[in-house]
């Protein structure tokens, strides 16, 4: 159907977003999962972010043509620290808001005394 009303040229498009889209909303879920928290959405939101990047991205591309094309060294920087950014704010703001990154340090702090409980050598 988006073939039908974009085109061949733009509907894989839409294809991203649903994509950043569906992997956002597993997100949400696996979040929910850890956290046990009502979603706020900003995981959603930094995967939908990513795919609306990806899609201008393309765009530009194809509007472009691949003749302009900015070098690896200065695009490579700047898409990590934009994933580092967003990342900092959308994607570890839920985990570190409701402690569960606390709660897993100390999990495995348990796991690792536990383990080494079970192999200390007993005289």
């Amino acid at each position: 159907m988006s073939k039908t009303l974009l085109g061949p040229q733009w509907a894989p498009l839409l294809g991203i977003i649903a994509t950043f889209l569906v992997s956002g909303l597993m997100h949400e879920l696996l979040f929910y999962h850890v956290t046990r928290v009502t979603p706020t959405w900003e995981v959603t939101c930094f995967f939908v972010l990513h795919g609306v990047c990806v899609v201008i991205e393309v765009g530009l591309m194809k509007w472009l043509g691949h003749k302009w094309r900015v070098h690896w060294a200065i695009s490579g920087p700047i898409t990590v620290a934009f994933v580092v950014a967003t990342a900092a704010w959308l994607f570890f703001a839920p985990l570190l808001r409701d402690g569960a990154d606390q709660r897993s340090i100390e999990e495995l702090n348990n796991v690792v005394h536990c383990v080494v409980r079970k192999f200390q050598v007993r005289e």
